[in-house]
């Protein structure tokens, strides 16, 4: 296929691999939760702890990842991370008490978070411009597709041992990550191309357009005095709060209203498919309405489907909870994205992204225990999802605090450059 422009295989390459990520682990590691409690014989805040040691290592290692994908690429970056990726599940699988599953824990997030979000949204920002929302949400669309298998994760769990499948899961994360990271070029300059696919300029007139190009890109310095970055750093953090607790305890919460661990599974399922047309309608409002707008409403829809949750009896109360987070939360995340790129460039992308990476982390360290420790001491969820809910309402303000010209009202309407054939 000679006329397919290289940029959309990285973006399918880009989409298996959030497909799998989010089956196997940043999903579907919730299908371990209740087996490790029985099997540890410990509470549900301790096996929370180690889904929050996973942000705070993300936190801490985000800006280091951001330069080091930077200067050594992110292409090679990714291949160290799926074969730590691997190695983690291997060692999961191993472990023999809770301790052990700590540490094996914190391997399999580093290796994660080197082959996951950062590097490969570095990657898609380099390859698009027109079309970096198109990218980015197709991309996004990956946590859609992996949701689909999670029922077979919980299915594998329960019924084959955890044990044996996270070693089986490891052993294919490296037999399928390597060759997802091989495709992904670090950007279309690379092989010769242009983003989006745009015919080269000749000689000075290519230098002094790539000039041009990067003239509105902020230095990492720039970025960090910016009141952008931090609003939209703080706002991004208590969007995530929520999620950031149901990551690890959706599955426990639904078996508390009586309803078994494969169907909880199921819920978590259809929360992140149904996330896949809230991606579509988020960009679509967005041109249409302004951003602004639609994060707020995106925002506010969390904070509504976590107080449904919180007073959820039934399974349709858990479905009504699984759409509309599900759809407020693709519409969120596909925006902020497209937001980082659009403020600070695709120069330095991925030393900010990482800068940013410790205010993402405050809230999805914290909520996961704190959600844990609510339940072990009062027996439900409902205090800590009425806190959460809050706090994601909270970020629909911190939202207002962004200015500049990317809240436009009206789409653009440059008219895109010559193809190249």
């Amino acid at each position: 296929m000679p006329n397919v422009f290289y940029g959309w295989w990285v973006v399918a390459a880009a989409t298996a691999a959030s497909a799998i990520q989010t089956a196997v682990f940043t999903a579907g590691a919730q299908t371990l939760v209740l087996p490790l409690i029985r099997e540890f014989n410990t509470t549900r805040a301790a096996v929370s702890f180690a889904f929050s040691l996973r942000q705070l290592e993300g936190g801490l290692t985000g800006p280091l990842e951001g330069y080091m994908i930077h200067w050594f690429g992110p292409r090679r970056f990714m291949m160290v991370g799926w074969v730590i990726f691997g190695i983690g599940f291997v060692a999961v699988g191993l472990s023999q008490n809770i301790y052990q599953f700590y540490a094996a824990f914190l391997v399999l997030a580093l290796g994660q978070s080197m082959a996951g979000f950062l590097p490969i949204s570095t990657v898609l920002v380099n390859w698009f411009q027109r079309g970096r929302g198109r990218a980015i949400a197709i991309f996004q669309m990956g946590n859609s597709i992996g949701a689909v298998f999670i029922p077979i994760v919980a299915w594998s769990v329960l019924n084959v041992g955890w044990r044996e499948s996270m070693i089986m899961v490891g052993i294919l994360m490296i037999a399928v990550g390597l060759p997802l990271a091989a495709i992904m070029k670090p950007d279309p300059e690379s092989v010769g191309l242009r983003p989006d696919g745009d015919a080269a300029p000749d000689g000075d007139a290519a230098t002094g357009a790539e000039a041009e190009e990067d003239a509105g890109d902020l230095t990492v310095r720039q970025a960090l005095r910016s009141r952008n970055f931090w609003f939209l750093g703080f706002a991004h953090s208590s969007s995530l709060t929520a999620w950031g607790a149901l990551q690890v305890h959706l599955i426990p919460a639904m078996a508390d209203i009586g309803q078994s661990e494969q169907v909880g599974a199921l819920v978590l399922s259809v929360t992140l498919f149904m996330a896949a047309p809230g991606r579509l309608i988020g960009g679509f409002l967005g041109d249409i309405l302004g951003r602004r707008r639609v994060l707020v409403a995106a925002f506010i829809g969390q904070a509504l489907a976590v107080l449904v949750l919180a007073f959820a009896s039934t399974f349709m109360h858990a479905m009504v909870f699984a759409v509309l987070f599900g759809v407020a939360f693709g519409a969120r995340g596909t925006l902020v994205t497209v937001l980082r790129g659009d403020i600070f460039g695709r120069k330095h992308f991925s030393r900010i992204s990482g800068l940013m990476d410790p205010l993402l982390s405050v809230s999805m360290v914290v909520s996961p225990v704190f959600a844990g420790w609510s339940y072990d001491a009062s027996g439900d969820y409902q205090v800590a999802f009425l806190l959460l809910a809050f706090l994601n309402a909270v970020g629909a303000f911190l939202i207002f605090g962004i200015r500049g010209s990317i809240f436009a009202e009206e789409p653009q309407t440059t008219k895109p450059a010559r193809r190249a054939s």
